[in-house]
Parts: C-alpha cells; structure tokens; sequence
C-alpha cells in the first residue's frame, strides 16, 4: 500500500473518532441543551472546549485522608481510601464476581466504547415517567474514572468530563484491564475499598475464593453501601442480592436452577470488629451527611476538615443515662438526641447500644409512634388559631364524626382518663386524649400539620389523619425530630434546622462551607411561652413528674399503642432532649421491663432527668423569657380558669394571650364556708400542701413505703378529692418514701453550709427533708456572708428519713 494511501486511510480513522466523540457528548449533552436552551449552549460550548485529556487527569496519588473533629476540637476519625486496600490482578477474583458486577452495574460492558447512548435513553425516559431520578446511565468505565478523579465541579460538567475519558480509557485498556482497575477500587462501606478488602472483612476470605451467594452481595452493595451493606440492613442486603442473583440469570451468567439456589441461601457476613469511635451513630450521621454534599470521591480522597457540633461530655452524660436505666441484657433500647434551640446544633446523639453489633440508627430512625408527645404541637396550633387553653372539650370516651359517614372511636387508655369536661390546659397536663382527639377536628388536621412542618417535623412522614393528635403516624418521626421540634418552644417559637457540622475546609484550611445559624420564626413568641408553661406543669405534677430536675424545665410525655415505643421530650431554657425508648427490630411491646409497663412516663421520663441534670449543670440557670407583648398574666380561679370571686378557694397567676384575657367572674364559688377538696393526689408534698392552704384547709403529713409510689409524692388524702368539707379541716395526706425497703437505706443529709439559703431550702426539700430555718446566733454574725447558710442540724452525712426535718441557721445580719 502505498504511502499517500496509509496516509488516508489514517485520516479517515482520525475522522471517524473525531464523529464518535461528538456522538459521545451529543447524546449527553442534546437533553439538558433542550431544557436549559440558549444559556445551556453557552456553558455546554465552554466545557466542550476545556475536555481534559487522560493522562492529565491522574490525580490518585493526591489522596488525602479527611478528618472529623468534635466541637472542642478532638479528632473523632479518620475517612481514607488508601489505607485499606489491596489490588488484586483480575485473575484473583471470582468469576461470579466479575459477572455480578457487570449483570448489576453495566449489562453491555463488552458492546459499549465507554459510554453507553442506550443506557442513557432508558435511563432518561425511566426518570422523566417517574418525576425524579430512579435509574442511572453511567457505565463501569466511567464510574472508574469518576472514582480516580477527585473533584469538586457539578454533575453537569463532571458527567461530561467523565463520558470524554472514558472514552479515552477505552481505547488505551482492554475490557479486562478496565474492570481489573474498578474492582480494585470500588467503595463496599465500613472504609472498604477493593475487592479483596471487601472480601476478607465481610466473609474472611480472597475474592477468588467467593460463593456466588457472596459474590452478589458484595456486587449489590456497590450501588448503596449504606443502605445495602448487610451490617446496615439485612432485609435490604437480601432484596438487593436476589436482584442481582436475577439479572445474572436472565444473562445467562448463572443457570436458574443457581439462581434458585442462591436465593434460598441466608445472608451471612463475619462479626465485624473497629476501633472504638466516640459517639459513633453521630459520626456515622456526619459521613452520610458528607456523601450526600460532596460525593464518596471528596469524602474519602479530598482530605477535608470537618468541624461539628457534638458535645463529647455531654455524649458521655447521654450515654450513661440510658445505660445505667436499661442495665439488663435483655432490655430494650433507647435513643436520645440534645439539640441546643438557639442555634440548632446537635449536642448529643445515642443512636443504638452498641455499633459495632448494629449500626440502625435509632435516632433517625422514622418508623416510631410519638403517643402523646405530640400533643403539644396541637396544643400550640390551636393556641395559634385563638382558642384559649381554658375552653373546655369532653374528656368522655365516644365515636366521633370525621366526614364521609365515618367515626372515631376515640379511648384514654395510654396515660390519661376520662370524666367531666376539662380545660385545654388540664388535658395536656394528664395527657387525656379524647379531648385531643376533639380538639384537632376543631382546629383542623391541615392547620395541625402546617404548624408541625413550620416546627421542624419532616413533611414528608405527616400524614393527614386526625388520628396525629395522639401520635397515630404512619412513619413516625425520629427522636432528631422530635427534639429539634421541641427546641422551637425552648426557642421563643424560633426553629433552627438541626446542623451536625459547623465548618468544613480543605486540607490548607481554605473554607469550603460553614454554617450559620437562621432561626425563623415559625410559631408566635406568646404561643410557645403558654405551651412551655402548661409542659412545666407536666414535670411538676402531670405525667412526668420523674423528670423532674434542679431549675426550670418543660417537657411530656408520650406512649405509643400497646406499649410498643415510650417517649419523653423536653427542654430547658437552653438545651432541648428527646428520649425514645423500645425494641429496635420489630414493635414489641414492653409490657414487663423490670416489672413495669414502660410508659413514657417511667424509663423515658427517668433518662432524659439523668441525661438533663447533668448536661445542664453548668448552664446559666436562667428562666423562659416571657414575650414583651402578647402575654398578659392574670390571677384566675385555678379551678374555672376565670377571673377570681372572694370565695374561691384556689387562685393563681396564669399567662394568656393578650387577646383571650378571661373577662368574666368565676361562677363556682359563690360563698364561703363547705367547698370541694381539691385533688392532691400524684402531687409532690409542697406542691400539695401549697395547694391545700389556698383552698383554707389544714393538713397532716403520713410517710409509708409504696411499691408504686415516687418519693416524695402524695399516694392517698382523707377526705377524699371532690368530698365537700368546711375550709379549716384538716385533710391528712400519705407521702410515698419510695418502694419497699427504701425507707431502711434512709437518705444522707449533704452539706449546705455557705449556701445561699434558697439553694440550701431546695437542695434539701428535693432530697425529701422538711426544712426550718432559724437566724444565726449574733456571734455567728462575722463569720458568713449575710443570707449565708451558717451551720445545721443534723450535720452533713447524717442519715434520716423522708420526711424528717434539718434545722439551718441563717445570717441574717451584718
């Protein structure tokens, strides 16, 4: 052949290359030029003339390991690629391997030079019919070359860049030495990159030496090692394995009989052992969260700095708090969340018992019922729509009509009971649900679930069913949820969207993204402060007395049907908690948990007071702020709610909205004398006897021990509530020390010498002591601060019993 004749025919072969790149980028580009029109062909033309070249582009020895810190700047992990890999040449891969990957990931990899146009018409039409993205289109080729090249430009651009070397790609490696290079360099979860390496911690064995059951899961997990990876879901793992089992039969890799074969077989993988990680579900949490931002390639390779927001001393706090309640083996889990309402940081999260054995997040997790711990939100949707917490609605079982012909038959058998018709406030206190059940169709589902959405709770899991005003969800939201919503109440009715990261940057420094705080205002400022009002009478005397701690604090209660998931949410001023407690797999009832039915009210209650208690120690004890305008506090008759006659045994100041100021007298009490005993029962002492001398009644303490009772709490009174007795009787009150054989353990009196004698009257009144104080003898007087606790009697450590009295002596003087 002669020269000039080669010389052509060359031509012609350049000529035809140049026409199958076009052809390339005009199968990848002709849609979105359609959509984005003129400006698309401006910024299409741009990347088309700045197409890199492949040996350009080989950045992998660039790789830089990216590192997670805590918010006080400790090194929580490390996210690498290198570290935990090991290449293998193709020949030392199972050939079920190989055929897996390819059956799953890209059917025509022997037909396509690359790229592959009709993989990317299926996957286009697939996604245009269904309204969002359900099928990709890039080849293995390609995905190699995404996962070798760290980079941070849009999904526009990069596809395009990737579709132009893999092109390249093609025509320097053969279609072996291509799919060697992937699998050496796929991500399979857990830092695994490899075959080999995926191989040897998930089955501990080389990946020539994979059953074809194994060999499917490792292929299924490529696409999602988070939501794939047999560690992470293992119904999941096993519908994923059996679609690839399917695709390799329907190729004619495998013969349907191995298929049938394959399915059958249980998803197995080997315990997998870790370094220790400190709050390990929330380091998780953040990584998803990284993924999702920037791409397993930035994650992994681009040597990021990663700031968040986690407390390691209050994750420790968190921890110790669920884990000294639920100490049993065979006790149900729990899961807790501490969010900080000013700026919606995530302080805390305990996600699961032990990660190492089940890396479920219990605290994103949606699939649990709130129970009552959603009331409040429909308490404040209906304060936000002008009815007062005082009207009253029927606390009356019964079948109510919701449209359509149908009903609701609507009970209280969670937490609360019926009776007479009571006040709003009143039923969110003893949680009562029929009159929630009334009170959502008066308000309306629609306003309900607008003011949940503008709160915090996820759209996406409210569904528009009354039957949400007593936690029936049909997913459920995740304890995250649940305290970035209360944290809107602690917040003035400010929400911030929960943040686990506050700053990332890249490895010189250079900040790539930092986060800064928006709060908006999503419920009236005098709204959230007559919700946190009502929610602290829950701590005091409500359903969750057992969360009660040192200073002020709001919270409830929620237990879903049939004891299957317990809940208590709550927040002080500056720290809002969620606590969930049950079984992970499966709702399981909680029936007999250390001899008790677990209400919200019980081991909920009892964790967030442990984990609270603590985490707020150090916190400025200050108060909830009352708006400046909106609220009015007005003195009313604690039984009616309205303004008070002279004869009304039982006043209070309450605040209301400025607009539903109560106007008229109460028309209880119209004169003096023989009145109703008011209801002391399931009060803490003080709290009670307060509540016994504004009615005019004397009263008598009894201490027993009570197997049911909470110390420190009234278990009976004689007369009984309601009975009508002239005020001045003396109504005799039995306190709980606790259960059986409490009372011979006694309590330890603690030293209050040097305290303020508020401190000192509280710190022993909440120890159970009744407290005298006495001003200090004048030769006291230059050795304590005035207002100073001087001496006591007994002396510190002495031990007595509940009830019994310590004597201060206060300086008085100068």
């Amino acid at each position: 052949m002669s020269r000039a004749r080669i010389r052509r025919a060359e031509l012609r072969a350049k000529k035809q290359r140049r026409i199958h790149a076009v052809l390339v980028l005009s199968a990848l580009i002709i849609i979105p030029i359609l959509v984005v029109a003129f400006g698309g062909l401006v910024a299409t033309a741009e990347i088309m003339r700045g197409l890199p070249k492949l040996k350009n582009e080989d950045k992998i020895q660039n790789w830089q390991t990216t590192k997670i810190f805590a918010s006080n700047g400790t090194l929580l992990t490390n996210l690498y690629y290198e570290q935990d890999r090991v290449v293998v040449p193709l020949s030392e891969v199972s050939p079920y391997l190989q055929h897996a990957v390819i059956a799953i990931e890209d059917e025509r990899f022997y037909k396509h030079k690359g790229y592959d146009p009709e993989a990317i018409a299926r996957a286009f039409f697939a996604n245009l019919a269904s309204g969002h993205t359900v099928e990709g289109a890039s080849t293995i080729t390609q995905q190699y070359v995404k996962n070798t090249i760290v980079t941070r430009e849009k999904t526009f651009d990069r596809k395009i860049k990737e579709a132009a070397l893999a092109y390249q790609l093609e025509q320097k490696y053969t279609k072996a030495q291509i799919l060697e290079k992937y699998l050496n360099t796929i991500y399979f979860g857990h830092s695994w990159y490899g075959v080999e390496t995926a191989s040897n911690n998930y089955f501990g064995k080389r990946a020539k030496m994979l059953s074809l059951p194994e060999a499917a899961i490792l292929a299924a997990i490529i696409k999602s090692p988070n939501d794939f990876s047999p560690y992470v879901n293992l119904g999941k793992a096993k519908e994923r394995r059996d679609l690839v089992l399917h695709q390799m039969a329907r190729l004619k890799y495998i013969t349907p009989l191995e298929e049938s074969q394959s399915v059958a077989a249980p998803v197995t993988a080997r315990p997998m052992t870790k370094p220790v990680t400190p709050a390990p579900y929330f380091v998780e949490y953040v990584k998803q969260k990284l993924i999702k931002r920037y791409g397993e390639n930035v994650v992994f390779k681009g040597g990021l700095r990663v700031y968040t927001t986690i407390n390691l001393t209050m994750q420790k706090q968190a921890e110790q708090a669920a884990w000294s309640t639920l100490d049993h083996p065979k006790d149900p889990s729990a899961s807790i969340v501490a969010v900080e309402p000013a700026t919606g940081y995530i302080r805390a999260m305990v996600g699961g018992r032990d990660f190492n054995k089940d890396k479920y997040n219990l605290a994103t997790s949606h699939n649990r019922q709130p129970g009552s711990s959603f009331k409040p939100i429909v308490f404040a949707a209906a304060i936000e729509n002008g009815i007062s917490p005082f009207q009253e609605y029927s606390s009356s079982p019964g079948d109510l009509p919701i449209g359509g012909g149908q009903t609701w038959h609507v009970d209280n058998y969670v937490e609360g009971s019926g009776g007479p018709p009571m006040p709003l406030r009143s039923a969110l206190v003893r949680s009562v649900n029929t009159v929630f059940a009334r009170l959502i169709l008066d308000v309306g589902v629609n306003k309900v679930t607008e003011v949940a959405k503008k709160m915090g709770m996820p759209e996406w899991i409210i569904n528009q069913d009354p039957a949400i005003a007593l936690g029936g969800f049909t997913n459920g939201p995740s304890p995250l949820d649940m305290a970035s919503v209360y944290s809107t109440f602690a917040n003035g009715g400010k929400h911030c969207p929960p943040e686990a990261i506050t700053r990332v940057t890249d490895a010189s420094g250079k900040i790539i993204d930092q986060y800064v705080p928006k709060p908006q205002q999503t419920i009236s400022e005098a709204t959230a402060y007559i919700v946190t009002d009502v929610l602290q009478d829950v701590i005091r005397y409500g359903t969750g007395t057992r969360a009660r701690i040192s200073g002020p604090c709001a919270g409830k209660t929620g237990t879903a049907s049939g004891y299957r998931d317990a809940w208590f949410c709550g927040y002080t001023p500056g720290l809002s908690a969620a606590v969930w407690v049950g079984y992970p797999k499966g709702q399981i009832s909680m029936y007999n948990v250390h001899g008790i039915r677990v209400a919200g009210g019980t081991f909920p209650a009892q964790i967030w007071s442990r984990f609270m208690s603590k985490a707020t120690a150090n916190m400025p004890r200050g108060s909830f702020v009352k708006p400046r305008g909106g609220i009015e506090n007005v003195l009313v008759c604690t039984e009616s709610g309205l303004l008070p006659s002279k004869f009304c045994p039982d006043v209070e100041y309450r605040p209301f909205l400025s607009t539903k100021v109560p106007r008229q007298k109460c028309p209880l009490h119209k004169s003096p004398g023989i009145v109703a005993i008011p209801n002391v029962v399931g009060l803490p002492e003080k709290p009670a006897i307060d509540k016994l001398d504004q009615a005019h009644f004397g009263h008598s303490s009894v201490y027993r021990e009570d197997v049911r009772g909470i110390r420190g709490v009234v278990t009976t009174q004689v007369p009984a509530a309601g009975e009508r007795a002239r005020q001045g009787v003396i109504i005799q009150i039995t306190v709980s020390t606790g259960g059986v054989g409490s009372s011979a353990k006694g309590i330890t009196v603690s030293d209050i010498v040097g305290l303020s004698e508020e401190n000192a009257r509280q710190q022993l009144e909440s120890a159970g002591f009744n407290v005298i104080d006495v001003t200090s003898s004048p030769y006291q007087r230059g050795r304590a601060v005035r207002g100073k606790v001087v001496s006591q009697n007994p002396a510190a450590g002495t031990t007595l019993q509940y009830g019994q009295t310590v004597t201060i002596y206060i300086n008085r003087r100068n």
